[in-house]
């Protein structure tokens, strides 16, 4: 649990990199929903970097599957924790289970307005620590359909200066 709590530290920025591999879902649905929200492409040996950076009202994430960027914001709220794709904020029923950090999408909404459980998406997303190197998997799947969207699992490790991606501007 070690190595899962101090991917959770952090003060100001942290950096965390390895590898992925990405499976997409194939319906029209999946497709469309995978490309509003920027999941990553499919692909194996995927490398990628999460950068965590810590705002005023939480974290703000930003993954990075080879070429392919996502971001959300992290935020403890008194409703739980929660997770934001622009307009969309979904509410996350955090549990910790033999050691296994679980993050199911439990409520959503669209700006202000409650989205009902038949548009939200399911999920099935969890980090661990399997002989000493943390691990996440996540498999999303589409509102109505029940469809694959996007499955993405890897390993991390922090960072080291030297191998940081290098700052772009925009």
């Amino acid at each position: 649990m070690t190595e899962t709590r101090s991917t959770h530290m952090t003060a100001d920025v942290s950096r965390w990199q390895g590898h992925s591999s990405v499976r997409r879902g194939t319906s029209l649905w999946s497709r469309l929903l995978g490309q509003a929200f920027g999941f990553p492409a499919a692909g194996d040996q995927i490398p990628v970097e999460v950068t965590k950076t810590v705002t005023d009202s939480g974290e703000a994430w930003q993954r990075t599957f080879g070429a392919r960027i996502f971001r959300s914001h992290l935020a403890a709220t008194p409703h739980g924790m929660t997770e934001r794709f622009g307009p969309f904020t979904f509410i996350l029923g955090l549990t910790v289970e033999n050691g296994v950090l679980h993050y199911p999408v439990d409520a959503g909404r669209l700006g202000p307005l409650p989205l009902p459980r038949w548009l939200l998406p399911s999920s099935e997303a969890r980090e661990y620590v399997e002989g000493g190197v943390f691990r996440f998997d996540v498999k999303l799947r589409a509102p109505l359909t029940g469809d694959l969207l996007v499955h993405y699992q890897g390993t991390l490790t922090p960072a080291t200066m030297d191998t940081r991606r290098p700052e772009t501007s925009t």
